[in-house]
């Protein structure tokens, strides 16, 4: 894994834990009359109770999954890794999902569903979307070129494979 791609994707979710644990704190240490007068007068506040907990789990699993390929050098196949990023991609798209309704209320009879099953995975499955968090930290692994699949006896070699598309490339430079 690049430098740049770790720290970038560790400051952006160790932002978002921090965000989301800041919102359950007001929210959970506050007096209740006033976070209802919020909740009623704010639809971002709205949206905070709703996605509070599941980013919040979904970053922590991006932060360990992050540290974990980092400091253990985990490098993965294209296929394995293109697979947990679209894991961990759809898993977010999940939960931005969530926040149509809220954002648009119009939309609400559309994408409650999803909403409920987001809540309802939070509260008795947290590990399910902690493991999503961490599935997206693995598309973000660096590739091993050793691992080429299952028919990589039938591929040519890398090296060969380069220096013939070198050696073309001269030909048709010497052709022009």
């Amino acid at each position: 894994m690049r430098k740049s791609t770790f720290f970038g994707n560790f400051v952006a979710w160790v932002a978002a834990a921090a965000v989301c644990i800041s919102f359950l704190a007001w929210y959970h240490m506050s007096d209740a009359t006033a976070v209802a007068s919020a909740i009623e007068s704010s639809a971002l506040v709205q949206l905070g109770v709703v996605l509070a907990s599941p980013v919040l789990l979904f970053a922590m699993g991006v932060v360990i999954g992050l540290l974990l390929l980092w400091f253990k050098k985990i490098l993965m196949g294209r296929t394995a890794k293109r697979a947990c990023r679209a894991a961990g991609i759809a898993g977010l798209a999940l939960l931005a999902l969530v926040a149509v309704p809220v954002l648009a209320p119009s939309t609400e009879g559309a994408f409650l569903g999803v909403s409920v099953v987001v809540v309802y995975v939070t509260m008795a499955a947290p590990i399910l979307i902690m493991m999503l968090g961490f599935l997206y930290a693995l598309g973000c692994a660096g590739v091993d070129a050793s691992k080429r699949g299952p028919f990589a006896k039938y591929l040519p070699d890398d090296e060969r494979v380069g220096r013939a598309e070198r050696a073309d490339a001269e030909k048709d430079g010497r052709d022009a």
